[in-house]
């Protein structure tokens, strides 16, 4: 499944070893990927831009994280 196939507000949950930096469960809709990724502790992590929201569903607010690419949902191309 891709970004394009999920349903507008989709929220992705990253644990906190999958992005940098915070403490916990990061809960996010993503708005924005960026498409250089950067190579890091041997892996690549993409920056991100979106909300985060709370796990009661609360939006705290807009929010850029460096997130694990290998998490990250598969982006249609060309499209």
């Amino acid at each position: 499944m891709t970004i394009d196939d999920r349903p507008a507000g989709t929220i992705w949950t990253f644990a906190e070893e999958d992005y940098r930096y915070g403490i916990g469960p990061l809960r996010l809709r993503i708005e924005r990927v960026m498409s250089t990724p950067v190579q890091q502790d041997g892996d690549l992590w993409y920056e991100v831009e979106g909300v985060e929201v709370s796990d009661q569903g609360r939006v705290v607010g807009p929010r850029r994280a460096t997130v694990r690419a290998s998490r990250l949902p598969t982006m249609r191309r060309g499209a």
